[in-house]
């Protein structure tokens, strides 16, 4: 890197060692000021990596009166008027305290993190336990300084959160009751020593109601969604242009693009979060480490584990598309529930892999992935989910992105059929997996009653079953097939509503529209009229006419071997047909061989799949 440049400060979310140091901070300071005049008692949610502690730490620094590091800054106008009153600051990291193994050394967490604020505001720790000794710090530091304190918590919540992504079979174990209980015990004791407390502010990534401060707290006001507060973390465009001035010339010159470019791939890539469903935000890690690394890759979706996200996925039985455009309300954006039991939406939106889009004109949001970062990194956790054998999921997802930026529809069916071979028998969703046909079984059940369903009942069930399974298997490979897509980079719309139908998918990698119908097929027998039925489905509703040379693929997937078993598309007028025939499945989850196809299409070029370990142009 240029040594003239700033120093980046990844990692360091030390407010004075920032501005000691000279490093890039983006000026959130004017926000400070404002906070207290929103209530005593103020809660922020924000996702991970998105600037809490920073924030705590630069409130400490200017509750604790040092002007000096807010010279230049919006906050040093306050901080100079004569009504400006320092104060002192207990400040509780619950990062530190999170990872206990048993509720004794939980305990002895806290009492250390009292005992750090009791040396620094030069009073001793007393009290019968340890909720108790919180409060009588609250009480002792008024008393010392004249000053009721102020109160900063970081990740309030960490705790919890911790034990949830270190093992998914804690949700309910007695640890984690234990925890919540402690803490709750903790976090009471605001509200009981209240009268010597100038502000709390508290951060954390989701809402447990079961952990005292939102259901102790009276008053407290949860800024999170509102307008006024939608920039408070995070980098806006206009600040990323301006902050980071420097950095935007220095890589454009090292990726060799322009300052224009360069601007709208960091959009592409890292921005889209938003709080309040208009204002757009970039991550600040992901936007630090993209400089310090001159390079594109998911920096957010790798700074910590993946595990939960992971099995999360997994047992709930998602697709990456299920919760993408889905209409939510202001009560769910504010209150998506515990994190432990919110459904799945609300996990993926706590979490920060979902964010708000205000509808125009409404009070309504819907939930949409924020940038490509999340989506790519998403759908190839979601493709590693269900492979079971095909470990090169990073290698797939580059040879699919060179296909698509080329037009190489056959190299893109080879890749989507060697991923589509690796997904696990048991991860193929059979239908009484679903949970709509769950819900149905329950409802039939209820109606009729269990043990008086007669044979009519039980073949209207197995019917719907069967239907619903049939209608799921589709849209499964749709989804698996938009994942792989996304995974490489393309941005992707399923159910795309055009004027005279609704396209199964559109996929943008560069200059070049795909628009893909896919077709379910029994067995490779019927894949010749599954693509030609979806090729002339395209035609006559005239998909993609609103894009400029778009290229036409229909695909057929083969129930019984699992697996793409044909695809004709189209590009510049000619046709091509691309036919794969697989071994037909036995149930068992055996992969697919191809063998050449003897008769061809009439009219129209034939090219092959090779098979593994065959090279393009084989056969």
């Amino acid at each position: 890197m240029n040594q003239s440049l700033p120093t980046l400060p990844i990692g360091n979310s030390l407010f004075n060692e920032l501005r000691r140091e000279n490093a890039v901070y983006v000026d959130k300071s004017m926000y400070l000021p404002e906070l207290r005049k929103n209530g005593k008692f103020i809660f922020c949610a924000r996702p991970r990596r998105f600037g809490k502690s920073l924030t705590v730490s630069a409130l400490d620094a200017f509750y604790s009166g040092r002007q000096d590091l807010f010279r230049g800054l919006a906050a040093e106008k306050t901080m100079c008027s004569p009504d400006f009153v320092a104060r002192p600051v207990i400040r509780l990291d619950m990062s530190h305290v999170a990872g206990s193994e048993s509720k004794e050394i939980l305990i002895k967490r806290l009492m250390r993190r009292l005992g750090e604020n009791a040396v620094r505001h030069n009073v001793s720790l007393r009290g019968a336990d340890y909720p108790d000794t919180f409060s009588c710090l609250l009480q002792d530091v008024h008393v010392t300084s004249g000053q009721e304190a102020v109160l900063l918590i970081d990740e309030y919540d960490a705790p919890v959160i911790r034990l949830i992504e270190k093992d998914k079979r804690l949700y309910d174990s007695k640890l984690l009751a234990v925890t919540r209980d402690v803490m709750q015990d903790f976090y009471t004791q605001i509200k009981a020593a209240a009268e010597h407390i100038e502000l709390a502010f508290i951060t954390g990534i989701t809402k447990f109601s079961r952990m005292g401060v939102f259901s102790q707290l009276n008053g407290l006001n949860d800024i999170s969604l509102l307008p006024q507060f939608g920039a408070f973390m995070g980098h806006t465009h206009e600040e990323l242009k301006t902050c980071f001035a420097p950095f935007i010339t220095d890589t454009a010159s090292k990726l060799k693009m322009s300052e224009e470019k360069l601007l709208d791939k960091i959009r592409d890539y890292y921005d889209g979060f938003s709080f309040d469903g208009t204002e757009k935000l970039y991550n600040p890690f992901s936007v630090l480490s993209f400089f310090n690394a001159a390079e594109f890759r998911y920096f957010w979706m790798g700074s910590g584990s993946n595990t939960l996200i992971r099995t999360f996925l997994r047992d709930k039985a998602l697709t990456v598309d299920q919760f993408q455009g889905m209409e939510v309300n202001s009560e769910f954006a504010s209150n998506p529930g515990e994190i432990d039991v919110t459904p799945p939406e609300g996990f993926l939106y706590q979490s920060g892999y979902l964010t708000l889009r205000r509808l125009e004109g409404e009070k309504e949001f819907i939930l949409v992935y924020p940038n490509r970062e999340v989506r790519e990194a998403i759908s190839r956790l979601f493709i590693q989910n269900v492979n079971s054998g095909w470990g090169g999921t990073y290698e797939a997802g580059r040879k699919l992105s060179g296909c698509l930026a080329s037009g190489d529809v056959p190299g893109i069916i080879s890749v989507l059929r060697q991923l589509l071979a690796s997904v696990c028998y048991y991860d193929h969703l059979d239908a009484n997996r679903l949970p709509l046909v769950k819900i149905l079984k329950k409802i039939i059940r209820k109606v009729t009653g269990a043990d008086f369903i007669d044979d009519s009942d039980q073949k209207l069930s197995a019917a719907l079953v069967e239907k619903l399974g049939r209608l799921k298997g589709e849209n499964s490979y749709r989804s698996l097939v938009q994942a792989c897509l996304w995974m490489a980079g393309a941005k992707t719309t399923p159910e795309k509503p055009e004027s005279l139908g609704r396209l199964d998918l559109e996929a943008v990698c560069g200059r070049l529209t795909y628009v893909i119908e896919l077709k379910m097929t029994e067995d490779a027998g019927g894949a010749a009229a599954a693509v030609r039925a979806g090729m002339d489905q395209i035609h006559a509703r005239d998909y993609g006419r609103a894009t400029e040379n778009p290229i036409l693929v229909s695909l057929a997937v083969g129930r019984a071997e699992r697996n793409i078993v044909g695809c004709l598309f189209e590009r510049d007028g000619q046709e091509t047909a691309v036919e794969v025939e697989a071994r037909n499945g036995d149930g068992d989850g055996d992969g697919v061989q191809e063998r050449e196809q003897s008769r061809p299409s009439r009219g129209r070029t034939v090219q092959r799949v090779p098979g593994d370990g065959e090279s393009r142009g084989q056969g």
